[in-house]
């Protein structure tokens, strides 16, 4: 009765599946799943952003062996339940393959559909390191996984100097995933958390925490969340004259952290997977994508540019190679290597699926997110 309920609960939602008009049999069709709505709408249209920029750029320049490139779009509310329901609906869809997913929470709830149907899965925001296994045969990943990005944090929270850490997290998959990877990883350099918190994604007062926080002292506060959570956070701890460094990792590389936290966030060290500076390539891609997604929305663009670049550089060679042949289509994208926006240097995917590539060491120094400026 309980999952009937959940289904029933979810159904009621209104499921956004959106196709582009003029879809024929000869188009390739890639599903697109993020979360339009709900917490994670911020990330979840940047992917789409990305996505149509993508396809508009392929499509303009003659397709793929002359056919054109659709997208359907499914929008899971950024919930579990219902990234579960709208997965399932999109696999049956028979879509060519499937970019998007973000929030562990979610990834972790559908990805046995896309597995068990047969059909190529690019994970492109969601870092809870479960997500990919070498039980994996269908779905891949191309941002980087918890255990890389806040073992590297920790990492270089040692070479800062920095030795009183407190961490303050989501309960969810993303935010527990990061804290066990960045406290294991802490234990490995002969530190522990100086004080533990978690909140609920849906939080707005973190007071209770942040007091208990306050009285470990730390001169550096880990925040594993995502907008609009981690923005608040750092509002309310400056207000209780929390001086403590934060520091976090992907989640936190949204612009609309700065844009909700302003002064607060200043300094705040991340763990990043993208930034505009790293090469002439993608500093290009940054402006014309900033260009062509100017609505006076806080724009994503770190989330974008996975979605755009796992399609202009996977999917669309893959697709060239393999065509409609599902099987040679999944195993070109598992034998994939080359160069991919936003990465340094050539990558390719692991056994597991996981694309290989470092985390970017980032600093919010006046109210831009920018290179850090030294690695110590």
């Amino acid at each position: 009765m309980r999952v009937v309920h959940i289904v029933a609960r979810c159904v009621a939602f209104a499921l956004v599946l959106v196709q582009a008009p003029g879809v024929t049999a000869q188009d390739f069709v890639i599903g697109v799943i993020a979360g339009l709505t709900g917490a994670g709408a911020s990330y979840g249209r940047s992917i789409v952003q990305g996505a149509e920029m993508a396809v508009r750029e392929v499509n303009a320049a003659g397709g793929v062996n002359g056919r054109q490139l659709r997208l359907r779009i499914v929008d899971d509310g950024s919930e579990p339940a219902r990234s579960a329901i709208v997965m399932r609906r999109l696999v049956s869809e028979s879509p060519d393959l499937i970019v998007g997913g973000w929030g562990s929470a979610q990834v972790l709830a559908h990805l046995d559909f896309p597995e068990q149907s047969g059909i190529p899965y690019i994970v492109v925001g969601a870092t809870n390191p479960r997500i990919v296994t070498k039980l994996n045969h269908w779905v891949f990943r191309v941002v980087q996984s918890d255990d890389l990005l806040a073992g590297e944090l920790a990492r270089q929270t040692q070479r800062l100097g920095l030795k009183r850490i407190a961490v303050i997290h989501d309960r969810n998959a993303y935010g527990s995933g990061s804290r066990d990877s960045f406290v294991k990883a802490l234990k490995s350099l002969g530190l522990a958390p100086a004080e533990i918190q978690s909140y609920d994604t849906t939080d707005t007062d973190f007071r209770p925490q942040l007091e208990k926080i306050r009285g470990s002292m730390p001169d550096a506060l880990a925040i594993f969340g995502t907008v609009p959570a981690a923005p608040a956070i750092m509002n309310q701890a400056r207000a209780m004259e929390i001086q403590a460094r934060f520091i976090g990792t992907d989640g936190l590389a949204n612009d609309a952290l700065i844009a909700g936290a302003g002064k607060s966030a200043e300094g705040t060290l991340l763990m990043g997977t993208y930034h505009e500076d790293v090469d002439p390539e993608v500093s290009a891609w940054s402006r014309r994508f900033r260009a062509q997604n100017h609505t006076g929305q806080t724009l994503n663009p770190a989330g974008a540019v996975k979605e755009y670049a796992a399609i202009r550089d996977i999917a669309v060679p893959c697709l060239r190679k393999a065509a409609a042949d599902v099987g040679g289509l999944r195993d070109c994208i598992a034998g994939w290597s080359g160069k991919l926006l936003g990465v340094a240097g050539e990558t390719r995917f692991g056994e597991s699926g996981q694309l290989a590539a470092p985390p970017i060491p980032i600093e919010v120094r006046q109210g831009a997110f920018r290179l850090l400026r030294s690695a110590p």
